[in-house]
């Protein structure tokens, strides 16, 4: 890959993507993981151009409860650097076990997720999951338990109420995602 030229915001957004796949695979050629399990986009302004990767389920083993752990990253093509791998290696970056896509497959199989629009995150507990479910506008706590997949405690759903209207800081160069 040539870095003398940076990747423009003018190429198609599957362009960049693919350019930060196989800048993924040179810097961390051992980190494989399924794009799927990613709302990936694509971001430029006239200084930079990133592509953004989200796990859209987060899930927290019982082992890991404690941990900081890591789900998102991103490419800036631009100086062909990875966050957060290059500042902070990938320790604390959650790659799921096969045991562990076992049981997020269980719940998303139970519990119907994802739920597009919110972020959703599965903690597991040592006889059930808890399931968070929230955006800007609306929350939801659930838990299952583990073996049957069923309802187990209260559940509790929310909306929050709407911020008043601050002005806007206006920034002179932001970033705009690249949709197509």
């Amino acid at each position: 890959m040539n870095s003398s030229t940076p990747p423009s915001f003018d190429l198609p957004k599957d362009s960049l993507i693919d350019l930060a796949q196989q800048t993924l695979e040179f810097q961390y050629p051992e980190f494989i993981f399924d794009t799927s399990e990613y709302e990936i986009t694509a971001w430029a302004n006239t200084e930079k151009t990133l592509v953004r990767y989200r796990r859209i389920i987060r899930f927290t083993p019982l082992r890991k409860k404690e941990d900081n752990l890591t789900y998102d990253f991103e490419v800036n093509l631009t100086e062909q650097s990875i966050s957060p791998f290059d500042s902070w290696g990938m320790d604390s970056f959650y790659i799921p076990t096969p045991e562990d896509q076992e049981k997020i497959n269980f719940v998303i199989q139970a519990f119907g997720m994802p739920r597009m629009g919110f972020n959703n995150s599965i903690i597991e507990e040592v006889d059930m999951y808890r399931i968070n479910i929230d955006n800007d506008l609306a929350f939801g706590h659930y838990f299952i338990d583990k073996a049957s997949g069923q309802e187990c405690m209260g559940s509790i759903e929310g909306s929050y109420a709407q911020m008043p209207d601050f002005p806007e800081p206006i920034d002179t160069d932001p970033l705009v995602e690249i949709h197509e």
